[in-house]
């Protein structure tokens, strides 16, 4: 996996790059050993970690990668003699990852993938990742005259900061996992704090 995001370097986004993966990976571990999962469910976990994204590395394209991603990872899996069982169990987590599809988890492997996959997108390192994937979008970094949308309309697709609005203060209340809400209202407090010191800065009361 790591040699497919290596070969295909500058194809994708950098916030959706191998260190990704590892971070996830972490996270995956942490709650997955906090919420009781298994040693088989740990196994497929991981699995599911390392494929999540894959068809992201492969095209550099987000849409419809949960399914691209799982369809591929069905075929490395089998490649590797893979039971079929875990195969299922895998692929369906990759498939209910995407927060656009808004799926429920079907299994507690696809709940810590949720969870895991989400809180990267939270703290310091979400912040630095909203504004990577912002600037290999080619979005402005935020609106001049209202940094934070307080009365206008959040436009996500044309400043990189309504983002926070759009989707990440939303992250801990759709976290499936206990471990996985407490970590989430821990990073959101840090991008908050974020964005509190970045709007000073914009204007020039530091």
């Amino acid at each position: 996996v790591k040699r497919v995001y290596e070969e295909n370097w500058g194809k994708y986004p950098p916030s959706h790059d191998f260190l990704h993966v590892k971070r996830v990976l972490r996270l995956a571990e942490v709650i997955g050993r906090e919420e009781g999962l298994n040693s088989e469910e740990m196994v497929a976990l991981r699995l599911a970690v390392y494929l999540h994204d894959i068809a992201i590395a492969l095209t550099g394209q987000k849409k419809g990668h949960a399914e691209k991603s799982a369809r591929i990872a069905e075929e490395i899996l089998k490649e590797y003699g893979v039971s079929g069982e875990t195969i299922r169990c895998v692929c369906e987590a990759i498939r209910e990852h995407s927060w656009n599809l808004n799926r429920k988890p079907s299994s507690r492997v696809s709940a810590v993938l949720q969870d895991a996959d989400r809180l990267d997108a939270l703290g310091m390192i979400g912040f630095a990742r909203l504004y990577t994937y912002g600037s290999y979008l080619n979005r402005r970094f935020y609106h001049e005259e209202e940094p934070t949308p307080v009365t206008r309309r959040p436009l996500e697709n044309v400043y990189t900061l309504d983002h926070v609005y759009t989707k990440l203060i939303h992250i801990p209340e759709r976290m499936n996992t206990r471990t996985g809400k407490i970590i989430a209202e821990k990073r959101l407090n840090r991008l908050k704090k974020a964005v509190e010191d970045m709007i000073k800065e914009i204007s020039g009361k530091d």
